[in-house]
């Protein structure tokens, strides 16, 4: 043997017997403590100094290891302080917990002594090395810290409770960390190994993880690597607790998505400490987590009820903008679409309220499936009449296309209307659309208490001006769409009309259908004549707006067609006008064309049994 040799080997038994002295001291003083009555007769206070006394026994054995090792043993040195670390722990915090449960001033004073030998132990532990050992490279317990890969984010929502999972594979540590814990009123579930705490972790979901670091399946590190790509498990807050006294490692490990990092042995008072941050600052993002589910649920809430009423775009916009409800308006270039049930006043009076508003929701949820459909924005309901914009809050360079092809698709839908409406044993309806397309000021109208998004404007007005001069089944559409449409449109007969807040007549024109993309047809509607042969003399009265005007009109029938009327009047009738058929209750009519000078076609927007039993009368003579 060299004398360098000779000088590492005596170096190594003078720290073995620095070593040994503590722990023959904590020895010697559990064994006083056996002897003491208030200890022996004490099942549960007996336990824990054996425990202290196992774990100093232990210790001595791992200490005559020291004389196996070479100046280039730093994995062998690395593991036994490791080792060593764990035991001294058990040995602090058995002895913590017999100091809180036993008041005997002989008993403290000896637990007291082995707890100043235990830290001179860790002082001495601390300070034996083997003269290298910067060389770690080798080392595969350092090489765990080696592999990390800094940049792995915490997910900061986690729910606060109280249950702990102690991972470790040292039986005696995790007693005593579970033994600690219940005494703080914590639920402690224990695992031995990296595997089972990953299985844990998903069927109990703790709510944090006291994690070793050295464990012979899955090692701390790649325990955590698996924890924090698991969406289920990322949320719980891990605490390494480990015997590497390491700062690079502990940083690693905090980088790798551990909350914290603790070395052993693990001071009690420090543990509870760091615990109860843990929950505390989890309670705050379990807040978090539930305000943000709540305002997730609001949202659903709010696209719930207001999607019944706004487009999507609406909603998404008064959800995601923080100017969302600010009131004030831009310039837009908008189709207005307006759509509304023929003869609804008349029907309204001969229905009872419920059933009338069983007919509007028929209608309405129709009519508001088709709109959505096609994009379009609904403005509002008035009464039995649709508001439709198409071009706000979000423009398109098809919304013209798309207000045309809506129309068509809204009369096509009212025969699943009536299908409802004859199953709730209610009257079948009609309606007429207006399109226009033009300049108007959109954005949020009202009150700081009460908006609404909407269109206002000259073009809007138009819209219902034109809309007004519809029948059942009917679509009207100003110039101005027909040119702005990039589709195809199949359009019918046009008629000029002389509109309020217009100069010169207006061309309108009826829509018929809508070619591809949407390749949309109404069904044609053949007029077949049934001549009178008895001719029966009608009074119609002009209707100014809502109400009766003065001028009356004689006119004598002609000949029918469904609720067609050709009549021949003497005098001039206002096309496009909305009349009252007098002598019979709640029957309107529009005057829809004038064939000849003399010849006109009214169409029936309102009637009752008594006029459609004359009629039937008058046909049948």
């Amino acid at each position: 043997m060299s004398n360098q040799d000779r000088i590492f080997k005596a170096y190594l038994d003078d720290q073995r017997q620095s070593l040994q002295a503590p722990l023959g001291s904590v020895f010697a003083f559990t064994e006083s403590l056996l002897e003491l009555s208030v200890i022996s007769e004490l099942e549960s206070l007996k336990a824990d100094v054996e425990k202290i006394a196992n774990a100093s026994s232990s210790m001595m054995e791992m200490l005559a290891s020291i004389s196996a090792l070479t100046p280039s043993s730093q994995t062998e040195l690395s593991r036994l302080r490791h080792d060593l670390r764990n035991a001294i722990g058990l040995v602090d915090g058995f002895s913590e917990i017999l100091l809180e449960d036993c008041d005997d001033k002989i008993a403290s004073e000896y637990i007291g002594q082995i707890r100043h030998q235990s830290q001179l132990f860790q002082a001495r532990l601390e300070q034996f090395t083997l003269g290298n050992d910067g060389a770690v490279a080798a080392d595969p317990i350092e090489a765990i810290f080696k592999s990390f890969k800094r940049g792995i984010l915490r997910d900061d929502r986690e729910h606060m409770a109280a249950s702990i999972l102690v991972v470790d594979d040292n039986d005696s540590s995790r007693d005593l960390l579970a033994h600690q814990l219940q005494r703080q009123n914590y639920m402690v579930i224990e695992a031995a190994s990296g595997e089972r705490c990953l299985e844990i972790m998903r069927s109990a979901e703790p709510d944090v993880v006291l994690l070793d670091l050295v464990m012979p399946d899955m090692n701390g590190y790649e325990v955590l690597q698996v924890i924090r790509g698991d969406e289920a498990l990322r949320r719980i807050p891990v605490v390494v607790i480990s015997g590497m006294q390491d700062e690079e490692g502990a940083v690693r490990c905090i980088d790798a998505g551990a909350s914290d990092y603790l070395l052993k042995p693990v001071n009690g008072t420090l543990l509870r400490a760091r615990i109860s941050a843990s929950l505390e600052t989890k309670q705050w993002r379990d807040r978090e987590r539930e305000y943000l589910a709540e305002l997730e649920k609001s949202q659903r809430f709010i696209r719930k009820i207001f999607g019944r009423y706004l487009s999507d775009e609406i909603v998404q916009r008064l959800l995601d903008d923080n100017d969302g409800l600010k009131l004030g308006g831009e310039l837009r270039q908008v189709t207005v679409l307006m759509a509304d049930i023929r003869g609804f006043s008349a029907l309204s009076q001969q229905l009872g309220p419920e059933q009338c508003v069983t007919l509007l929701n028929n209608y309405f949820g129709k009519m508001t499936e088709v709109i959505q459909r096609f994009r379009g924005t609904v403005d509002e309901f008035v009464g039995d009449g649709i508001l439709v914009i198409f071009g706000a809050p979000l423009s398109d360079k098809d919304d013209c296309d798309r207000a045309l092809a809506c129309a068509v698709a809204m009369q096509l839908a009212i025969k699943d209307v009536n299908a409802l409406n004859v199953a709730d044993g209610l009257p079948e309806i009609s309606m007429g659309i207006g399109l226009n397309t033009g300049d108007v000021v959109a954005g949020n109208v009202g009150s700081e208490l009460r908006s609404k998004y909407g269109v206002v404007g000259h073009n809007v007005n138009l819209t219902g001006r034109i809309e007004s001069c519809t029948v059942g089944g009917q679509i009207l559409a100003s110039p101005a769409t027909m040119a702005g449409a990039s589709v195809e449109v199949l359009a019918g007969e046009q008629v000029s009309v002389s509109l309020k807040g217009m100069g010169d007549a207006v061309q309108l024109s009826e829509v018929l259908g809508v070619g591809m993309p949407y390749d949309l047809l109404l069904n044609p509607s053949s007029v077949q004549w049934q001549g009178c042969s008895n001719k029966l003399c009608l009074q119609l009265t002009l209707m100014a707006g809502k109400q009766a005007g003065a001028s009356q009109y004689t006119v004598t029938l002609d000949a029918r067609a469904g609720d067609k009327l050709r009549v021949i009047s003497s005098e001039a009738l206002p096309v496009l006008a909305d009349v009252r058929i007098d002598g019979f209750e709640a029957c309107y009519a529009k005057i829809t064309t004038q064939n000849t000078e003399r010849e006109y076609v009214v169409t029936m927007t309102s009637t009752s049994p008594e006029l459609q039993g004359v009629l039937q009368r008058a046909f049948s003579e």
